[in-house]
């Protein structure tokens, strides 16, 4: 979110740095990947929501709104988790397919971090809670095991 709303301070200069095929690409990668998430968030409030008040039955679609909310989760999920084992078969990643059920908690868990991002953004500007990366002792190596997952070797010096 950050870094949307950075590049996009002076939209202007951004443009004429990258020019327009870029810009309109960063706009809709970057900007929809926010879209996403913050109608993910009213997607699953709205949902348990239902749930809640109106109990098992609130789910089961009444009316055309209702219809076009399935398509739309049917598409939506369906086709991520389409790409997803798609990149995976092409990889030949056999192994990873069974972790593509969990898709639904990461997003879950995307749409809380979207909530935390515009909150901070809000209460706190200018605090980056950064990801701090390679701390781990391990590092993944090329060389792979028998099932073809890669193997970890430890980190020299």
């Amino acid at each position: 979110m950050q870094t949307f709303v950075v590049h996009n301070r002076a939209p202007r200069q951004f443009l004429a740095e990258i020019g327009w095929r870029g810009f309109l690409g960063f706009q809709v990668l970057v900007g929809g990947m926010i879209v996403a998430s913050l109608l993910h968030t009213v997607f699953i409030a709205s949902l348990l929501a239902r749930l809640l008040l109106e109990g098992a039955v609130g789910l089961v679609p009444r009316d055309v709104w209702d219809w076009m909310a399935v398509g739309i989760l049917a598409s939506g999920y369906g086709g991520a988790i389409a790409i997803q084992v798609s990149g995976l078969c092409h990889q030949r990643a056999w192994h990873l397919l069974p972790t593509q059920l969990l898709l639904p908690a990461y997003w879950i868990l995307h749409t809380l971090a979207a909530v935390r991002a515009v909150h901070e953004l809000i209460v706190d500007p200018m605090h980056w809670a950064k990801t701090t990366h390679g701390v781990t002792r391990l590092s993944r190596g090329r060389a792979t095991g028998n099932e073809g997952e890669p193997v970890l070797t430890p980190r020299t010096g």
